[in-house]
């Protein structure tokens, strides 16, 4: 049930950006064979052990560093708002295609990232919802290119 939510939700964010078609028939794990495929002792993500900076096509700029087995990420504002805020949550992630992953997390504060990563060619597309100070709940798409730091 955890992974037809998450291939929902990958295909709901992929929906934003226009490229839906990509998930379209991988809709579960028994349809994919790499969907889940970190909860293997011998498969890991590849960007497992790895920094990322994350530059945004709005000028932002974020450090995201995921834990050996993948399953956790330590995010660090560089540039834009807040800089030098930083979190570690656990995430989910998703292989979507050939090292292509949806990974989403809940990050403190509420905001939710949402995010289909290419190690190819090294693109993100998220969708990030926060509350703002009224209680109105809204989110927004983005574009970034993914650059491994370590």
């Amino acid at each position: 049930m955890k992974h037809k939510f998450a291939a929902v939700a990958a295909a709901a964010a992929l929906s934003l950006t226009g490229t839906a078609t990509l998930v379209a028939n991988q809709a579960s794990a028994a349809q994919h064979p790499d969907a889940g495929s970190r909860n293997r002792p011998d498969h890991l993500p590849p960007f497992a052990g790895h920094a990322y900076l994350v530059t945004v096509d709005t000028g932002a700029v974020y450090r995201n560093t995921f834990s050996a087995d993948g399953t956790s990420v330590t995010g660090l504002t560089v540039k834009g708002s807040a800089p030098g805020r930083t979190f570690t949550v656990p995430d989910l992630a998703v292989q979507t295609g050939p090292k292509q992953y949806f990974i989403s997390w809940v990050e403190p504060g509420d905001v939710t990232v949402s995010q289909v990563a290419d190690f190819d060619k090294h693109t993100v597309e998220f969708y990030v919802t926060s509350t703002d100070s009224t209680g109105t709940r809204s989110g927004a798409v983005y574009h970034a290119a993914l650059t491994q730091v370590s």
